[in-house]
């Protein structure tokens, strides 16, 4: 693909043709060699040889996959509407990083989760991220709010207030359980009430396990193994209350049959996501230096990680997100959870789970784009006429080495460090506009 100089595109036209692409597209059931145009910010046609009257600008995407606009719906860009400058840097990832980061990945829409200093727990908190989400956003960015006040796990949140703002798509205590049943109960009851989306991390944390008390609901086993104790009982508190709920990072077996069974009862609408690193890795898993990958929920063993391959054959896992999660060196030494995946979450899906044939193309941008659109109501995962402009271009056979110090993300925290993947974005437009082109930015 030719370079482009996206300042100069914009003054002579506001369209965009893709020429001679491998159109896929799970929400019309399509996938066929076609042509997408795109003016303004909107899709006006998708069919072969489409000929254009008057300027445009044109992306030759022969060779490659056009698909929907991929959506990370875990991501943690660190970023408060208060931060700026150095205080975000030192938090390792900015909003500007992580849009940067995730418009190279191929992602067109981030939902982030609200543990930020201080936590997105009110809408003037929420209004504060929006200005800076609008300054130096390059991919659109929508937020979740915390379930609890300041993420204590005491007192609810605004939920009222929250479900009416726009960048608000679902309620997360973040790496936290609530750990009270009668509260979450409670949380279900007002998320119903005002059709907001659960999106519940259901595994233990060291915060909520200086938190346990005798009112869990359930009687907890092994530290950092009651992921399944806790999907059970908010599940049954959703379905009690008719809410949705949408269970991050699944990491376990037994896990996964609560989830199935609780699909087959269709009380209310249940979803779950899983990681790459979940999905490709297991509990022996060490680093070049040799040192423990450290990750919560954590690495589990061989059993677990083949459950969740076959779950994600089956369908009963929705989604696959990345839980971008960037820190800094310092902290990760001492013992700080998480990966950063925003860069590598597209090529790892192609290399791993596609190539192998484990899970179909069409499966994969399903769970990177439609599915978790529709979940998160975000207006996206489509390439229909009229349908907002976020669309991917994919070079399916482009191959590249994982190399974190030529990554957007300011962190480097990534236990994929050094893999060789094939398959990679190579354009990406948000809203009608070509934010990146053949790894270069606007």
């Amino acid at each position: 693909m030719n370079s482009y100089n996206a300042a100069q595109a914009r003054e002579m036209t506001s369209k965009v043709l893709i020429k001679n692409g491998r159109v896929i597209d799970p929400s019309a059931g399509l996938d066929g060699r076609l042509d997408v145009l795109v003016e303004g910010d909107s899709i006006t046609g998708v069919s072969a040889d489409i000929k254009l009257q008057g300027d445009a600008e044109i992306i030759d995407a022969r060779g490659c996959i056009v698909t929907p606009g991929l959506v990370d719906c875990h991501v943690h860009l660190r970023e408060s509407g208060r931060q700026g400058g150095e205080d975000a840097e030192k938090a390792r990832e900015t909003i500007r990083s992580g849009t940067r980061a995730a418009a190279k990945g191929g992602f067109t829409t981030v939902l982030c989760e609200p543990n930020t200093t201080p936590p997105v727990d009110s809408c003037k908190r929420v209004d504060e991220l929006q200005k800076r989400i609008a300054g130096t956003g390059l991919v659109k960015t929508y937020v979740k709010a915390s379930m609890t006040l300041d993420m204590q796990g005491q007192d609810i949140t605004d939920i009222k207030g929250l479900s009416g703002h726009p960048l608000v798509k679902a309620l997360s205590e973040d790496g936290n359980p609530v750990v009270e049943e009668k509260l979450m109960g409670e949380v279900c009851r007002l998320a119903a009430e005002n059709n907001l989306p659960l999106s519940c991390h259901s595994e233990d944390s060291s915060f909520s396990l200086t938190k346990r008390s005798k009112r869990l609901g359930f009687r907890p086993g092994e530290d950092f193994h009651n992921e399944p104790n806790f999907i059970a009982r908010d599940v049954l508190l959703a379905e009690a209350n008719r809410a949705q709920i949408h269970l991050s990072h699944v990491s376990m077996t037994e896990s996964l049959e609560i989830i199935r069974r609780a699909k087959k009862r269709s009380r209310t609408p249940v979803t779950c996501e899983v990681t790459p690193h979940h999905l490709l890795l297991e509990d022996s898993f060490r680093d070049p230096g040799g040192l423990r990958a450290i990750v919560n929920p954590p690495l589990r063993s061989r059993g677990d990680r083949d459950a969740l391959l076959e779950a994600l054959k089956e369908g009963i896992i929705d989604v696959i997100a990345s839980d971008h999660a960037p820190h800094r060196e310092e902290d990760k030494k001492a013992g700080t959870p998480g990966f950063i995946g925003l860069e590598t979450t597209l090529g790892l899906v192609l290399t791993r789970l596609v190539q192998p044939g484990i899970i179909s193309l069409m499966h994969a941008i399903r769970m990177m784009s439609s599915t978790p659109s529709a979940i998160f109501r975000l207006n996206g995962g489509s390439l229909k006429k009229g349908a907002r402009a976020d669309i991917t271009v994919i070079d399916p056979e482009r191959e590249w080495m994982v190399d974190t110090a030529k990554f957007e993300s300011l962190s480097r925290n990534c236990p994929f460090e050094g893999w060789r993947l094939r398959g990679q974005s190579v354009a990406v437009i948000v809203g009608g506009r070509i934010v990146m082109r053949d790894g270069e930015l606007t």
